[in-house]
């Protein structure tokens, strides 16, 4: 129905890699202009731009139909338009089945784990390239649409001295060389992998690659009972499963963190997955092929001491073991889950490495 009414904010994002800031977003429906709020500045993780917006919470607008959007990417030296309509009957359906309509439902969403599945924001993604995806997020779960526009380069003077201008600079090339100094250390990740490697594109299309597998747990006791399970992915999409919620994507990209708490005995066991970035491009390439529709499973297998795991990925017969993924392991009593818990198992020293976490070493090298 066309006067369904949601709550919802907006954000925008960009890769850590290929940052940038938005100089006008815009998102357009029946109920007005929503714009985001805050720093125009984007980078650190797609989909992972902070919601906020000056609105009335206990109000309920329209969803947006279209978005207008003129942005900055500092690692392709460009200025970036694109005007288009949205998916509207895909948007309404995610709503309809996780969004918080005008009237509670007969189910009654309150608070806690349920509050958090509430899907209530949008989050638009800016690419390099000038390509722009599109989010839905609730507090335990993003997913990333099945639509992205491409956005034509500014060239026009007006638009593009609104940018310059900001810091008394004369061009645009000012502005970008400000970025490329030493004045800001803390893009010097971006800088070294663009000296290196050139555009962050054809990597970040292989992050959104889709698969046919699932995840799945099993433990060598088989009295364990899973509490929780958190998954995180490529293409920026993740999703919190308990045995409440057992949602999964049907499709989903490679895997990136996992973590998990189950209970055994008197015991609460709190698990911490982080997965090689090298070691997972290659080995979803080898086992798929061509075919990434084939049917697969990502096993994790827990011995009985929670303290071991084996972790491969299985398709058909194939099958291949990812061993450089990065665990530790708490374990506290489960009358009281809040204390603080005892180490049991790590298998790296000192901190784990994330997806580009090393400004040295990136996949290829």
């Amino acid at each position: 129905m066309e006067n369904e009414r949601f709550y919802y904010e907006v954000s925008c994002s960009a890769p850590r890699l290929a940052p940038g800031e938005y100089v006008s977003v815009e998102f357009i429906g029946d109920s007005g202009t929503l714009r985001p709020f805050g720093n125009n500045s984007v980078g650190g993780e797609m989909g992972g731009g902070m919601d906020g917006v000056v609105r009335d919470w206990s109000a309920r607008y329209r969803l947006p139909k279209a978005i207008e959007a003129t942005w900055v990417s500092y690692t392709d030296r460009k200025v970036y338009t694109a005007a288009s309509w949205l998916p509207y009957e895909t948007i309404l359906s995610l709503f309809r089945n996780g969004g918080e309509p005008c009237m509670p439902s007969p189910s009654g969403v309150v608070n806690g784990d349920d509050r958090n599945r509430v899907i209530k924001a949008f989050d638009l993604c800016f690419l390099p390239g000038g390509k722009v995806m599109l989010y839905v997020k609730a507090g335990v779960k993003r997913i990333l649409l099945d639509w992205s526009v491409m956005g034509i380069e500014v060239t026009d003077d007006k638009i593009l001295s609104d940018v310059y201008m900001r810091w008394g600079l004369d061009n645009m090339d000012g502005y970008y060389d400000a970025y490329y100094s030493e004045e800001f250390p803390g893009y010097k990740s971006w800088r070294s992998y663009i000296s290196k490697h050139g555009t962050l594109a054809p990597l970040l299309e292989r992050y959104l690659q889709r698969f046919n597998y699932t995840l799945n747990f099993e433990f060598e006791n088989q009295e364990t009972s899973i509490y929780s399970v958190e998954s995180k992915f490529t293409n920026g999409e993740r999703y919190s499963r308990t045995s409440k919620y057992n949602e999964a994507f049907k499709m989903p990209s490679r895997i990136k963190e996992f973590w998990a708490m189950w209970d055994y005995n008197d015991s609460r066991y709190s698990c911490y997955m982080y997965f090689n970035e090298a070691e997972v491009l290659k080995v979803f390439d080898d086992v798929y092929g061509e075919d990434r529709t084939q049917k697969g499973e990502l096993k994790i297998k827990v011995c009985k001491y929670n303290n071991l795991f084996d972790i491969s990925l299985n398709v058909g017969d194939k099958s291949i073991k990812l061993e450089k993924t990065a665990i530790r392991v708490f374990r506290r009593p489960i009358e009281n889950p809040t204390k603080a818990g005892e180490l049991i198992y790590k298998n790296y020293e000192g901190n784990h490495t994330n997806f580009f976490a090393d400004d040295e070493k990136y996949v290829g090298e």
